[in-house]
């Protein structure tokens, strides 16, 4: 193996191998393991060779439990990058209001904000809730008083009553069959990444 090679030289290099064999994104493998992307590239185009891919392939796959603790690790790490971020972004904010830059502090506050909307989000801290609802107009009160009253109304004209009466029963039926068919409406949720 080449003596400058970063992956090669790096004390986890079977876990970089193994994430490139089962095709993590280079980019997460390059952030995870503190090596640039250009490096982890390059090792396996030229220090992997088609029997260690197949070797390593065979030997372990990722269980669902090491892709967890992937994930696991990878939103601590993001998580703490937030951190440390939002502290260098409260050192600008101070540094702007003590120099009299005003909108400059504004705008440091707004990606401090911002910062922290993304960090309660990950934590599950803030959760998006979209309710739907249906009602039908042919169960409400103020529909039944309608009808009681056209009703009522067309008492003297019973051929027109009938007329109006069969009309508002087919409509009723209709409405009823289709909330008898009406499954339970799907409820998607989601935990945020």
């Amino acid at each position: 193996m080449g003596k400058n090679c970063r992956v090669c030289a790096h004390p986890q290099r079977h876990l970089v191998e193994l994430g490139l064999v089962h095709r993590l994104p280079v980019r997460i493998l390059a952030a995870r393991f503190d090596i640039p992307k250009t490096c982890v590239f390059r090792h396996r185009r030229l220090h992997m060779s088609p029997q260690l891919i197949a070797a390593i392939a065979m030997a372990q796959r990722p269980s669902v439990v090491d892709l967890e603790q992937l994930q696991r690790s990878e939103s601590e790490g993001l998580i703490g990058s937030l951190v440390s971020q939002r502290a260098r972004l409260q050192m600008l904010s101070e540094m702007a209001f003590e120099a009299g830059e005003v909108s400059a502090g504004v705008a440091v506050e707004r990606a401090i904000t911002g910062s922290l909307e993304l960090t309660s989000r990950l934590l599950g801290m803030i959760i998006q809730r979209h309710d739907v609802r249906t009602m039908n107009i042919l169960i409400s009160a103020d529909y039944l008083q309608l009808r009681g009253a056209i009703i009522g109304a067309l008492r003297p004209f019973p051929e027109a009553a009938r007329a109006v009466g069969a009309a508002l029963a087919q409509l009723e039926t209709k409405a009823a069959t289709d909330i008898a068919e009406r499954k339970t409406p799907l409820l998607l949720e989601a935990s945020p990444c």
